[in-house]
This record gives structure tokens, C-alpha cells and sequence, in this order.
């Protein structure tokens, strides 16, 4: 009898408008993760704590005030939480780009390669279990 692999996967939500391309980010990552993808932001919060969430993965082209807010209630809320932005281009606004890259954890210019990806997630999902040891073992 084969021993258990351990069941303990993280969490991904996958948040683009573009229902195929979450689907190809699913697939690409459900092997290690499990993975949720979504077209649009309504019940994040609920859908964070529901999923689980360890690493939101959130395309952001049409990002403005309102997404820095919810960004910004995001960390507040859920600070553990990792967020990953995908951009194809980042609208003039320097403004919010700047304030985009500062509430990220990591941001990845979109299309890109897979491998590139599967890194990103992989570093960014390690930080959280290197922190939840640590917090665990009283250090």
C-alpha cells in the first residue's frame, strides 16, 4: 500500500475576463494547486475566505481607483494572502500602475511564458509556508 501524499495544496484564485485564458491558467496549475477562476470581482472577500485563498492571480488592464481600494481592503482583511497582477499593458495613469506594483506581491506581463508563471507562483506560495512555519513554531 502506497503511502498518502499529503492533500495540504494551496489555494489559487484566478480572476480574468477572459473565461479561456483562466481556463488555460487552471489547467496549467492544477496539478499542484488547486485552482478557482473567476470573470469578475463581485463577492471577492466571500470568495477568498470560502476558497481559502492563498494566492490571488488578477488581471488588472483595466485597473483604477476602485480595484486599488479593493486591493488595499484585500491586505487589510486577508494579509496573508499573496497577490499576483497580469497585465497586458498598464493604462497612462502612472499613478495607479505605481500604486499596482506597490500592493502586489509580484507582477507578470501578460502573455508569458508558462514556466515563468509556474516560478512566480511557486516563490510566492513558498513565502506563505515558510511564514506559516515560522509563526507555528513561535519564531
Amino acid at each position: 500500500m502506497k503511502p498518502k501524499k499529503s492533500s495540504a495544496k494551496k489555494n489559487i484564485l484566478v480572476i480574468d475576463a477572459d473565461e479561456e485564458f483562466s481556463r488555460d491558467v487552471r489547467l496549467y496549475l492544477e496539478e499542484n494547486y488547486h485552482v478557482t477562476t473567476r470573470q469578475g470581482l463581485e463577492f471577492l472577500d466571500y470568495t477568498i475566505i470560502l476558497k481559502k485563498t492563498d494566492l490571488l492571480i488578477l488581471e488588472a488592464d483595466y485597473a483604477d481607483r476602485n480595484l486599488l481600494k479593493l486591493l488595499e481592503q484585500l491586505k487589510q482583511n486577508h494579509p496573508a494572502i499573496k497577490i499576483l497582477i497580469m497585465y497586458t499593458y498598464f493604462q497612462s495613469d502612472t499613478l495607479i500602475e505605481k500604486a499596482l506594483v506597490n500592493d502586489a506581491d509580484d507582477v507578470i506581463a501578460k502573455p508569458f511564458d508558462v514556466v515563468m508563471l509556474k516560478n512566480k507562483v511557486d516563490q510566492l506560495l513558498s513565502q506563505t509556508a515558510v511564514k506559516q512555519r515560522s509563526s507555528l513554531s513561535g519564531h
